[in-house]
């Protein structure tokens, strides 16, 4: 009998990042609200160390440059480290161009404080795939290589 194999992720954000918050705070306040990230990320972190598993955790671009030793604190309990993006800005709202910066900036970044190379995404929101921003504008986005024109 195959063993079961489960995955867990975690979006690392703090509470007024997410998209439905946007008219009531938005980015240029952002450093202005209290963080909880940090607290919360330890918090799960050792609830994960207790049941002995280990996740995916997309990490916002912003967290990470307001708290790098979360995302250190991810790395070292072996954890992998992925994208969510630097600014939670949905993917249907910006160019490819726009697109391509946002995760380039993360993934740089992400990758330098954990030592790992990212290669996972996670689009805020789950706003991929819509007609004004299809999945092919958005694949290589990651890489170096110039990404797909959208037809």
């Amino acid at each position: 009998m195959t063993p079961l194999v489960n995955a867990m992720t975690v979006d690392v954000e703090d509470y007024f990042h997410v998209s439905a918050l946007a008219a009531s705070a938005p980015r240029e306040r952002w450093d202005g609200f209290e963080t909880r990230v940090a607290r919360n990320t330890g918090r799960l972190l050792d609830l994960f160390d207790e049941a002995g598993v280990r996740v995916t955790c997309f990490v916002l671009g912003w967290v990470a440059d307001r708290h790098p030793d979360v995302v250190k604190a991810i790395a070292a309990r072996g954890h992998e480290i992925a994208s969510h993006g630097f600014w939670h800005e949905l993917v249907y709202d910006l160019t490819p161009g726009a697109f391509r910066d946002d995760v380039r900036r993360s993934k740089r970044l992400l990758e330098d404080l954990s030592g790992q190379k990212v290669v996972g995404y996670r689009a805020p929101s789950f706003s991929m795939g819509t007609p004004s921003a299809p999945v092919s504008h958005s694949t290589s986005a990651c890489s170096n290589e110039r990404p797909v024109a959208a037809r």
